[in-house]
């Protein structure tokens, strides 16, 4: 499968393969000859032409150029659109750069909204695009960083925190990235400030030096293709003259134009060090007022502010005109303390960020469809039972403590003291204390450290079946790691909380309450109430009584009996803490819970099943970078 990336851009526009598992990067298809050609479109002789042979071979009917940059607000630059992308799509299949299976990913600035995306993808059906996927420019410059040889990133600041600036012909786009992925700022921008907007202005400052001055402006108003030439001219002069200015501290350059158009006119177009300064810091009615020096800084500014928080540690420039000085000295003294890189072919890192994104989706949507096919609950469940043994003695130790210490001796000391009249008040009474305690934070800590270790027990025999899974579909290990254990915010995570959500606390109760309460107040239960100052006659009065009425009848009568509270004198709490007793009451439990048919064992193992299955897939889809 081969993944396409078309970057079409408001002033240039690019083309990129990327085929999956042949281990190269994306190549560029060039189109009409060029690799990196015009946004230009208009008709010769019927036939739809794009890139230069729009205006050089002849001045073709309805040129339109920058037509992207009208596309949110002026519907009638659509059909230039669709009329681009048909003459592009011709060119590659008629040089037989196109296979019948490839797969389209085309981008827009971060900046448009769902509804005008949804606008694009639609221009793009009717294009002869089939299926096409719509991914933000600046979300395929961080991953054309992210996975490109030629940049050569430290992966680990990629991971951090990272800002992409990406600043084309019509737009400014960010996509702001923290540990590898979108954080809730996303992506935003400024989809009416590009390098186009200095090329307009170098037009019109030329036009009104010319001394055919109002004949241009009477030809621009009735040509609409004239203008569009003049202004391809325009911005050759402003690239021409930027690129020499990183070798010629005061570079000029000068291009004549003539404009056959009922008549001849011409048109000097010149770009010097004092004309770049009026292009850079005059004020613009297109920016409302601002220069475009000051557009651009109060757009870093922006973006300084929104991602304060957690400062990037590296800003990535990409786009054509991130290669003026002036734009990356302002990205430089905004963001001081972060490395501030430029792609080294700016022009062509969008098509090839889309190219790898396409390929990054697709490979993500059937891993995910993997790991919810082959990690079953079957699979999964077997792992919880095998272990179940190793979890069942540290849970009996716990509730052993925790209801001796909070349910048991705090009530029976109530009973003691005359607050609670009998011992069948006594019972009921334990018993919705249990309820309490099980069902509070308290249970929840008590319990942690033996979830905790068992969770962790689980990890190895679940990470070897995600890891081949990972392997077959080139997801790094690292991405999927499992942490069942972990308690941060802002990522997924499985812990005992989780688990004390489960519906095993209402098992759990039914044991304890059984077994603690059977141990305090039935059967030899009441040997350790019913002895006081005179012990030892209770005892002969209670065996005498026994051989008269029957075991059974004796401890309903006693149950129900207000006993005096000379007789409640025994040191309970010594007796409840005692070995012995924790030692009956322990074994009591794990029995119950160990069990070949115990529901507890059951709960937790479809419980833990299900809490799985919801983390994995949470951490499965977090492995992508869902910036849209």
């Amino acid at each position: 499968m081969r993944y396409i990336g078309f970057d079409v851009g408001d002033g240039e526009s690019a083309v990129a393969a990327f085929e999956q598992g042949s281990g190269i990067e994306p190549v560029i298809l060039p189109v009409c000859g060029a690799k990196s050609f015009l946004s230009a479109v208009g008709s010769i002789g019927g036939e739809i032409v794009i890139g230069e042979r729009a205006y050089t071979e002849a001045l073709a009917d309805g040129l339109s150029v920058r037509f992207k940059s009208r596309f949110t607000y002026d519907p009638t630059g659509n059909e230039d659109i669709v009329r681009f992308v048909r003459g592009a799509l011709k060119d590659l299949t008629e040089s037989g750069s196109l296979l019948p299976e490839d797969r389209f990913v085309i981008g827009c600035p971060a900046g448009w909204n769902p509804a005008a995306r949804a606008r694009y993808r639609d221009l793009m059906t009717r294009a002869g695009v089939r299926e096409p996927q719509i991914i933000s420019e600046s979300r395929a410059a961080f991953l054309y960083a992210k996975y490109a040889k030629t940049v050569a990133l430290d992966i680990d600041i990629l991971n951090q925190s990272a800002l992409v600036v990406d600043i084309g012909s019509s737009t400014l786009d960010f996509a702001y990235i923290v540990d590898g992925r979108e954080t809730g700022v996303g992506t935003f921008g400024d989809i009416a400030l590009g390098g186009g907007v200095m090329d307009a202005e170098l037009l019109r400052r030329c036009v009104e030096k010319s001394r055919d001055k109002e004949q241009l402006k009477q030809v621009f108003a009735e040509s609409r293709s004239w203008y569009s030439y003049c202004e391809i001219q325009a911005r050759r002069v402003k690239e021409a003259y930027f690129t020499q200015l990183a070798t010629d501290p005061a570079p000029s350059v000068t291009k004549q134009v003539r404009v056959c158009y009922d008549g001849v006119q011409r048109l000097t177009l010149k770009l010097d060090n004092e004309e770049a300064s009026h292009l850079t810091d005059d004020s613009l009615s297109a920016l409302n007022g601002r220069s475009f020096a000051q557009a651009v800084e109060d757009s870093l500014r922006q973006a300084k502010r929104l991602t304060s928080d957690c400062p990037p540690k590296l800003v990535l420039l990409t786009g054509g005109a991130s290669r003026m000085p002036f734009f990356r000295t302002l990205c430089r003294e905004t963001f001081s303390e972060a490395a501030v890189v430029c792609c080294p072919e700016p022009e062509f890192s969008i098509a090839k960020g889309l190219s790898y994104a396409g390929w990054i989706d697709e490979n993500l949507r059937a891993f995910r469809k993997a790991i919810e096919d082959e990690v079953t609950d079957e699979r999964v469940g077997a792992i919880a039972r095998e272990a179940m043994p190793s979890l069942i003695p540290p849970v009996a130790d716990a509730l052993t403590e925790l209801m001796i210490e909070e349910a048991a001796i705090p009530v029976c000391g109530d009973w003691r003291r005359g607050e609670i009249g009998t011992l069948q008040e006594m019972n009921d009474r334990m018993q919705r204390r249990m309820v309490e305690i099980l069902d509070s934070p308290m249970a929840q800590q008590a319990l942690a450290p033996a979830l905790h270790s068992w969770l962790t027990g689980l990890t190895d025999s679940l990470q070897a079946m995600i890891n081949p899974i990972c392997d077959r579909y080139e997801v790094p290990r690292k991405e999927m790691t499992l942490n069942l254990t972990a308690s941060g915010t802002g990522s997924a995570s499985l812990n005992a909380k989780d688990l004390m959500h489960l519906p095993f606390i209402g098992t759990l109760l039914g044991v304890v309450i059984s077994v603690l309460v059977g141990l305090l107040c039935g059967g030899t239960g009441i040997a350790l109430v019913a002895a006081g100052p005179i012990g030892f006659l209770v005892g002969v009065l209670i065996g005498a009584l026994v051989s008269l009425f029957g075991w059974n009848a004796l401890t309903d009568a006693v149950m129900k009996a207000n006993i005096p509270l000379f007789l409640r004198r025994k040191d309970l709490d010594k007796q409840l803490r005692s070995e012995s007793t924790k030692r009956k009451l322990r074994e009591a439990l794990e029995k119950e819970l160990g069990g070949e048919s115990s529901v507890f064992q059951s709960q937790v193992t479809t419980g833990f099943t299900k809490s799985f299955k919801i983390y994995l897939y949470a951490i499965a889809q977090a492995a992508e970078i869902p910036i849209e």
